[in-house]
């Protein structure tokens, strides 16, 4: 029963990931229909951004908490800097030059990472006073996982009101149904997408920060989420948030309790799985066909 509650755990813990990626993703899809592969680079600076705040050792959580939230403005700086100063100057290409484009600023981020840190594997300490854990039987929960379980919770919450309340959000939701109608009606279309490009660049570098003390950093640990991302979105629809959620709760626990049931069928399964919806359902389970 122990070792159940813990896998079903450390589903949540990537599927917390997960969701803040692939919410960020389908924001960008939904609104500007760029299907952005440069994401991942976004995940890869969070992790190494606090992996350089906390070169001196674990962080008091309230410089941890601060230090994230710096990390959130950098990312939404880049994600803006991004769409205005490379992407702007592309879209008339079409979608599939744009795809390129993200892909090819992927890998000039994986060399520069290399360049600005190294291509070792590293790791980066717990804050003070997470280091330990919670005792559930004969097995430890570890504290910075529950503490990962609240900071997904409310970064859910805080993006769902966002969204569903918000005049921005009004205004993702309009844009996503029909994006022509959105200028003829007076909106600055070209801003909201800078300012979709900042949320999904926040999103992707805080993933990034807090899954940096759980995982080892490598250059390209970006475009390795940045393909479980793609399996959330496909199984809960690109362009949906609560598609989103769903599809990274279903891949997060499969991985968990795939690989403790027969870790060599996991990966193919769920392969099969995302196969299996997009013949079914192409558009995902809660998404919509494009308009």
């Amino acid at each position: 029963m122990e070792v159940i509650v813990l896998q079903a755990v450390s589903g949540l813990l990537k599927a917390m990931f997960l969701f803040l990626l692939a919410s960020g993703l389908s924001l960008i899809f939904g609104v500007s229909r760029v299907l952005n592969l440069a994401h991942g680079a976004f995940f890869t600076l969070g992790a190494y951004l606090l992996l350089s705040a906390s070169r001196h050792g674990a962080l008091a959580p309230w410089v941890f908490f601060g230090t994230l939230g710096v990390i959130m403005l950098a990312g939404a700086t880049g994600g803006a800097g991004f769409e205005v100063l490379v992407l702007r100057r592309v879209y008339p290409a079409g979608t599939l030059f744009l795809a390129l484009v993200t892909f090819g600023a992927l890998m000039i981020a994986e060399e520069m990472v290399k360049i600005l840190w190294s291509a070792e594997l590293v790791t980066v300490p717990r804050p003070l006073g997470f280091d330990g854990g919670l005792a559930f039987g004969h097995e430890i929960v570890p504290l910075y996982s529950l503490l990962l379980l609240g900071a997904g919770c409310f970064l859910g919450v805080l993006l769902w009101a966002v969204v569903e309340h918000t005049r921005f959000g009004l205004l993702v939701r309009a844009a996503a149904m029909d994006r022509e109608m959105l200028a003829v009606l007076g909106t600055d279309v070209p801003r909201l997408y800078t300012i979709t490009f900042a949320a999904g660049g926040a999103l992707a570098t805080i993933a990034g920060a807090l899954a940096a003390p759980m995982v080892s950093l490598s250059p390209s640990m970006g475009s390795t989420i940045l393909i479980e991302t793609f399996a959330v979105v496909v199984i809960g629809g690109l362009g949906s948030l609560p598609g989103s959620l769903l599809g990274a709760l279903i891949v997060g626990e499969f991985e968990a309790f795939g690989i403790l049931v027969s870790p060599e069928v996991a990966s193919p399964l769920l392969y099969l799985l995302m196969a299996a919806i997009l013949i079914i359902r192409p558009s995902g389970l809660l998404g919509t066909p494009d308009r």
